[in-house]
């Protein structure tokens, strides 16, 4: 029962399981606290059913555990000059078993969204799994040994988790009510606007916080001549980069909220939960010249994106009182 136990725990640190229950729960958030409640305001309603949205929410899971397994097989070298008391494959999980673990989560991801694809009749959309576990492995085995680009690809990923929840509604929107948009002369841009805001939130800080890991990894990646930023052009102008994009975070926000959200409770949680840790993040860029003290300033990064996630919740709030 122990040997099980520990396989168990094994393989949740392998497939990240954390961070897999942060897309259950921006999924989950992004169609039931903010869609949801703004199609109703238009007296629309989901067309999705709550059992294909799951195995959907499924495949984006599925796909990006695999996307780990792969990444976690490639790093093992790497991994062992920067952490080694973490290294799993090669070590806990043989060589082998890590690449069919891949394979079988990733190819039920694929079939899985291709299914789902399939049940709401826009089969083209199954691309978009097929599409992104072929970049998941490029990444891995290409694109993040070149400056940037690999952050880049990290953070577009990141930033379509939100986007998965509205491509696969919208089609169903419009084939649903393509009369009463018309009739009604109205369209449904305003779900696109605000689904977007959440995945640029996503974008801008995924892609600080990997330059930040990067300057956290920087050891074991000029030992393998990795090109990322921070071994390229050293902490100064990767700090630089790093500050520029929490700043324009926090002006982004602050501008959101004087256009379209002039709201005190909307104020107080951008301002004490978003901003601030804003401010603090800065501070610690600046002073930060340890792999620990990088680890600090990414897990607060990580914080603060879950917060920026958790306002889908006063949002929904809002969008029903204003109801």
């Amino acid at each position: 029962m122990v040997k099980i136990s520990r396989h168990i725990i094994t393989f949740c640190r392998l497939i990240r399981l954390p961070n897999l229950l942060i897309i259950m729960l921006t999924q989950s958030l992004i169609r039931w606290s903010l869609m949801s409640p703004l199609l109703k305001v238009n007296g629309l309603s989901l067309q999705m059913s709550t059992s294909l949205f799951v195995a959907m929410m499924m495949a984006t899971i599925l796909v990006t555990a695999g996307g780990y397994v792969i990444n976690d097989y490639f790093d093992r070298k790497i991994d062992t000059v920067n952490d080694p008391d973490d290294v799993i494959v090669g070590r806990s999980i043989s060589l082998r078993h890590t690449m069919i673990i891949h394979l079988v989560l990733t190819s039920l991801g694929i079939l899985l969204g291709l299914y789902v694809a399939f049940r709401i009749h826009f089969l083209y959309l199954s691309i978009l799994y097929i599409l992104g576990s072929g970049i998941l492995w490029f990444y891995s085995t290409t694109y993040k040994r070149q400056m940037f680009i690999g952050n880049l690809i990290i953070a577009i990923m990141t930033g379509m988790i939100p986007m998965l929840v509205l491509l696969f509604e919208l089609p169903l929107q419009y084939s649903h009510y393509d009369k009463i948009l018309v009739a009604g002369n109205f369209s449904l841009s305003y779900l696109v606007i605000w689904v977007s805001s959440f995945s640029g939130f996503a974008f801008i800080l995924t892609l600080a916080r990997e330059i930040i890991k990067d300057a956290e990894d920087i050891k074991g990646d000029t030992s393998y001549g990795r090109r990322t930023i921070p071994a390229v052009v050293g902490f100064g102008i990767s700090k630089a980069i790093v500050i520029t994009l929490f700043t324009l975070t926090a002006l982004l926000l602050i501008l959101i909220y004087l256009l379209y959200l002039p709201d005190r409770l909307t104020l107080i949680y951008i301002i004490a939960l978003l901003v601030l840790p804003l401010v603090v993040a800065v501070f610690l860029v600046l002073k930060a010249n340890t792999a620990k003290a990088f680890h600090n300033i990414s897990i607060l990064t990580k914080c603060i994106m879950i917060a920026g996630l958790l306002y889908a919740l006063l949002a929904n709030y809002l969008i029903q009182h204003l109801k």
